[in-house]
């Protein structure tokens, strides 16, 4: 009897590192939101760690005394991956057709990536689910003193300018009299709050990405220093995002036939994280690092992983098969326990 790698057959290598080297559209946030993690088991726990490396410490120590130690502490919660499957098929008649004459096609290879973009179109869906969901960050509390507590989660600009009243900007986005850095350095300066760095990272939907772009308060401020057109790079030097911003241009297919953008669109998304912007699916460098971050996508090892194709004699096709185990996690706790490593707005234009 064949055992179960028998059966799997192993993976094959070529459409394999063709999948893992799949490269993402200039407009995909999954990756640039929670980076990729390598985990060679499909469940374990993750570490959360605290503030303790803020505390103030006395070092000075005199002759023949205790020497002053610190001691990190830290809180554990379990993940288990989910496991997503893709299949291409191919009918014998389409790969003889493409095989004959002087301009041969690899159909293998084309449909691999397809089948990739496909998969990563489904995660940027899940991505963008799990992080626009104000309820889940670190809520307002308007008391005063050690007890008081920064909002990152707001519906709309209104409800956000209520909470921050002080200092928010004087209207929201879509008025030609708002002042978008004022809103993103009070929320930066919330995040900071809560994990002790500011936010190096953006993601704004279509529409807000249209306002900025013709924002009065923005164009009076650069037309002093620049020439250039406003783009993506500009707007995450005007906002001092050193790690970048984009713009969630994605799309998925509604049930009544619409495509719908997977980000809200009068969205933006404010946190932090250690890594690099990523554009494929390869793990991201320095994420297992003890510091603050907002998300990460945990991942198996050796996946997305493509199995050998084979003949379905039945159908007269030959088919492959693409497997991915990961999950999304957001991991940068408030002093609530819920999202303080980054603040979002699903509404800013209103």
């Amino acid at each position: 009897m064949m055992n179960l790698q028998q059966t799997y057959a192993g993976v094959d290598p070529i459409l394999t590192t063709l999948a893992q080297g799949f490269m993402l559209p200039a407009t995909n946030i999954a990756n640039f939101i929670a980076p990729v993690v390598d985990t060679p088991t499909r469940a374990g726990r993750i570490l959360r760690f605290g503030k303790e490396q803020f505390a103030i410490h006395d070092f000075r120590r005199a002759y023949g005394t205790n020497i002053p130690y610190v001691q990190s502490r830290y809180d554990s919660e379990p993940y288990a991956l989910e496991q997503e499957v893709v299949a291409w098929e191919l009918p014998e008649e389409v790969i003889e057709n493409a095989g004959e004459g002087p301009a041969q096609v690899d159909l293998r290879a084309i449909e691999t990536r397809n089948a990739m973009s496909r998969l990563m179109n489904a995660y940027e869906y899940t991505v963008s689910q799990a992080v626009t969901v104000t309820g889940t960050y670190n809520p307002y509390e308007p008391n005063t003193g050690a007890g008081a507590q920064d909002g990152l989660g707001f519906t709309t600009w209104s409800t956000f300018s209520t909470a921050y009243s002080a200092a928010a900007g004087p209207a929201a986005w879509s008025s030609l009299t708002s002042n978008p850095i004022e809103d993103v350095l009070t929320l930066k300066r919330s995040v900071a709050n809560q994990i002790g760095i500011r936010p190096n990272s953006m993601v704004v939907g279509t529409a807000v990405f249209d306002q900025l772009l013709t924002n009065q308060t923005i164009l009076e401020r650069i037309k002093y220093t620049t020439a250039d057109s406003i783009d993506t790079d500009m707007l995450a030097r005007y906002f001092g995002l050193e790690r970048g911003l984009r713009v969630a241009e994605g799309r998925y297919l509604a049930t009544d036939g619409s495509l719908q953008p997977v980000f809200p669109e009068n969205g933006i998304l404010l946190f932090y994280s250690p890594n690099g912007p990523s554009d494929s699916v390869m793990p991201a460098g320095g994420a297992n690092a003890a510091t603050p971050a907002f998300a990460y996508t945990y991942q198996l090892t050796g996946t997305p992983a493509v199995r050998p194709e084979y003949y379905i004699r039945e159908r007269r096709v030959v088919r492959a098969e693409i497997t991915v185990e990961r999950v999304v996690n957001l991991v940068g706790l408030g002093s609530t326990g819920l999202i303080g490593s980054g603040a979002m707005v699903t509404d800013i234009l209103s």
